[in-house]
């Protein structure tokens, strides 16, 4: 179900709209790119924390990994550990000119344990889950922008998908 945000709100953008817009997802590539270039048009405010930097690097390397040496997914961390020049495969360019071009507000995480365990807890979250929805608190943000149904827990958030 995919909700209209109104001009002007703050979403904070889960790392599976920026992994779908980067592969060309057949369903849901298109409107996250469509989503993005709002935000690159600062219709909305878009905010990441270094989890969802940290996530879209990794699901890029796995990508591109697949696809230039057919690494499974799954495998990409034991296979650089094994092999670190896997790494020099991977331009991370698009990557970068992507965060870069949106000009995100970026929030580093600085929550305690037990802030973070206490919404693991009470939302039956994952842990980045949970650390996405503390920088959401703590900022403010009632809106958020992902296809991860876990969210629908959360009962004060409002939730675009693709």
């Amino acid at each position: 179900m995919r909700r209209a945000l109104s001009r002007g709100l703050e979403v904070f953008i889960d790392s599976n709209i920026f992994t779908y817009h980067l592969s060309g997802h057949k369903i849901f590539g298109e409107p996250c790119r469509d989503f993005l270039r709002r935000v690159e048009r600062k219709e909305y405010a878009g905010y990441v924390n270094d989890i969802v930097i940290s996530e879209v690097l990794m699901n890029y390397l796995k990508s591109e990994l697949l696809i230039s040496k057919g690494i499974a997914p799954h495998k990409v961390a034991r296979e650089i550990k094994r092999d670190p020049s896997l790494i020099e495969l991977v331009d991370f360019d698009v990557v970068t000119m992507l965060f870069d071009g949106l000009d995100l507000n970026i929030s580093f995480i600085g929550f305690g344990c037990v802030e973070v365990t206490i919404l693991i807890e009470k939302y039956h979250l994952l842990p980045n889950d949970a650390l996405h929805l503390a920088t959401m608190k703590r900022y403010g943000i009632t809106n958020i922008a992902t296809n991860d149904r876990d969210f629908k827990r959360i009962e004060w958030l409002n939730i675009w998908k693709p």
